[in-house]
């Protein structure tokens, strides 16, 4: 796609509720809900300009539809929904325009830099950016390509400690704040694809699978996984502390991919305690 994203060590919101059902155990009802809060995504419109140094506004469901992605993916691992910190989005709104103006991804931009704000600045340093616009960038992160030893995006927006975020975007970049504490979620670890029901569309292979945690400790795992009883050869890489999670690792499938209808075991031993679940990959085209 050519887009890309830029990661922060940094932690962070409005609810949006989905019309599309609340079960996420059943193919059926995973289905409903992805298909349902896809079909409602607008890209959304940027009311702003580098002129003048217009940060403007997010609009035209923009804002609404970033959150119900984030809330969308989250739902899928069991976690809480967030909100919108609209002080976090006006500050996230000037960070695109910088980023915009500027033609690049900075978590730390200079004071010389075009449209620079003190509040677009202290944004960057504590937000996912990237160079695509609100809506589209939630897939992205969760894809989150070029960032191998971190997968930082995705672990933010899979956070437990993720309660709010701020939301700005111009028409090809936007900043998500993500660091801002209060997230109810209390699971003692998180995976991607996630344990269940899965869609085949939100397959991670080429960046890999992860496993987050802040209470297991996960830099010596041991990882295997099956289907139907075949090994299916797995390059675990231990990814750095405090992206959104104290712990956490990737695996990225060897010499196969996963196949929609077929169920996979992941067995995560060598970590205290194991680890072991089953993603059921499903089209829910």
């Amino acid at each position: 796609s050519g887009s890309s994203t830029s990661g922060t060590t940094g932690d962070d919101t409005t609810g949006s509720d989905s019309g599309g059902g609340d079960d996420n155990t059943t193919p059926d009802g995973v289905c409903t809900r992805w298909n349902y809060d896809m079909s409602m995504t607008t890209p959304g419109m940027w009311t702003g300009s580098v002129a003048g140094c217009d940060a403007g506004d997010y609009v035209g469901g923009g804002k609404g539809s970033t959150l119900t992605l984030v809330n969308l993916y989250r739902w899928l691992a069991d976690l809480p929904p967030v909100t919108l910190n609209d002080d976090h989005s006006a500050k996230a709104q000037e960070c695109a325009l910088m980023m915009h103006a500027n033609g690049t991804l900075n978590h730390n931009p200079p004071m010389n830099w075009q449209c620079y704000t003190a509040n677009g600045a202290a944004a960057a340093g504590k937000s996912n950016i990237a160079t695509t616009a609100g809506t589209a960038s939630v897939g992205l992160y969760m894809l989150d390509p070029g960032n191998p030893m971190t997968i930082g995006h995705r672990r933010w927006i899979l956070s437990n400690s993720l309660g709010t975020i701020g939301i700005g975007s111009t028409s090809n970049y936007s900043c998500m704040w993500v660091i801002s504490g209060g997230g109810q979620g209390n699971k003692q670890w998180t995976a991607w694809p996630a344990p269940g029901p899965f869609p085949i569309a939100a397959a991670v292979d080429s960046t890999g699978w992860t496993v987050q945690s802040d209470a297991i400790g996960l830099s010596n795992a041991t990882v295997k996984v099956t289907a139907d009883g075949v090994d299916k050869p797995m390059q675990v890489t231990s990814l750095l502390s405090n992206y959104g999670s104290a712990s956490a690792i990737s695996m990225i499938p060897q010499g196969w991919k996963s196949e929609a209808g077929k169920t996979y075991k992941v067995e995560v031993t060598n970590v205290d305690p194991p680890i072991s679940y089953e993603v059921e990959f499903v089209d829910c085209n």
